[in-house]
C-alpha cells in the first residue's frame, strides 16, 4: 500500500532504528557467552553453554518470583500480559483520571462538490 503524504513519520525517519542496535547487541551477547567454570548458587559447578545464557536468566527470574520478589513477578506478568495502560490525568498527579465517554470517527471530504447554482 502506498504511504499517503503526511501520514505518520518523514521519508526516512530513522526512529524505530534507535533501540535495534542494543537489542541486537544483547541478543548476539547472549547467544555467545558461555562460561565453562560459572559455580551456580549453591556452589557446584555449573557450566553455561554457548546459547544457554537467555534461558538461565528466565530461570532465574521465575525462581525470584516464585521467592515472592516483587520486581520478578511483575516483570513475568508484564511479559506475558502486557504492561497495565496507564491512566490519563488530567493536570498535576492529584487529578482525577481524564473519563472519556465517547470516541467518534468524523469522515469529511477534503474536496467536496461545488453546489449546483
Amino acid at each position: 500500500m502506498p504511504r499517503r503524504p503526511g501520514a505518520g513519520a518523514p521519508k526516512g525517519n530513522q526512529n524505530a532504528r534507535k533501540g535495534k542496535a542494543w537489542r541486537d547487541a544483547l541478543t548476539k551477547a547472549l547467544k555467545q557467552y558461555e562460561d565453562p567454570k560459572y559455580v551456580g548458587v549453591d556452589g557446584e559447578p555449573d557450566p553455561i553453554r554457548r546459547g544457554q545464557a537467555l534461558d538461565r536468566i528466565a530461570r532465574k527470574v521465575v525462581q525470584m518470583a516464585l521467592q515472592g520478589d516483587l520486581d520478578a513477578i511483575e516483570e513475568i506478568g508484564n511479559r506475558l500480559d502486557g504492561k497495565p495502560a496507564q491512566a490519563i490525568i488530567g493536570g498535576d498527579e492529584d487529578s482525577e483520571p481524564i473519563r472519556i465517554a465517547r470516541i467518534e470517527r468524523v469522515i469529511v471530504r477534503a474536496n467536496p462538490p461545488a453546489p449546483d447554482c
